[in-house]
């Protein structure tokens, strides 16, 4: 996926420095200047806060909305990619001892991630469903590695939306391993098997 460049207009460092940390995370550039005239016209999304920016323009995304650095970048990642509305959000999971976790809005990839720790992956996928609660949310599991491993990653995530309408699906996961995209620099096999899982099972949802 092409890096995505949001702005960021802050004389705070310290929040400054949070706000790198969570891009990095999602592969996204950062760029940082004092005013808005200093950013190139290239760029759709710009994080601020409010007192610091006098101006209106519809690229600002206000700090003060969002409940941290993570969701915050993550929308301002969302409307560089044209995503400001949407109607569907979906984790698609590639389980095993390393699971791979990719997150989708409306067909666009947001990022990818490898998890070692069960805790880690569902505390990131709950976050995404929950700050994604306007769309239509699906977790897609894959089961080749047989039922046991997909069932508990689903409780897990499950017992977090007791009485919410969020849509749990099994999928087969057999051959991502050796599908004909290519994998990219630095991305691990358990996330580009989960990126497989999420392009050939995205038109089913919606």
């Amino acid at each position: 996926m092409e890096r995505v460049r949001i702005g960021l207009i802050t004389l705070d460092m310290r929040f400054a420095s949070r706000v790198r940390r969570s891009a990095e995370k999602m592969n996204v550039e950062v760029i940082h200047v004092s005013r808005l005239d200093e950013l190139p016209l290239t760029v759709k999304a710009v994080i601020a806060r409010r007192g610091e920016v006098e101006v209106s323009d519809p690229r600002i995304i206000y700090a003060e909305d969002y409940q941290n650095e993570e969701e915050l970048v993550e929308r301002a990642l969302e409307v560089s990619l044209g995503l400001r509305d949407y109607k569907v959000a979906a984790v698609a999971i590639d389980p095993g001892k390393n699971m791979g976790a990719a997150y989708i809005v409306d067909g666009r990839i947001i990022g990818t991630r490898r998890y070692g720790l069960l805790e880690a992956l569902v505390d990131d996928v709950v976050r995404f469903l929950k700050t994604h609660w306007k769309a239509s949310r699906y977790v897609l599991v894959g089961s080749s590695r047989g039922l046991n491993v997909s069932e508990k990653i689903m409780d897990e995530i499950k017992r977090h939306f007791y009485g919410e309408d969020v849509r749990f699906l099994r999928v087969d996961e057999s051959g991502t391993s050796k599908w004909v995209l290519p994998r990219e620099r630095g991305m691990s096999r358990d996330e580009y098997a989960a990126l497989i899982l999420a392009l050939r099972n995205f038109l089913r949802l919606g």
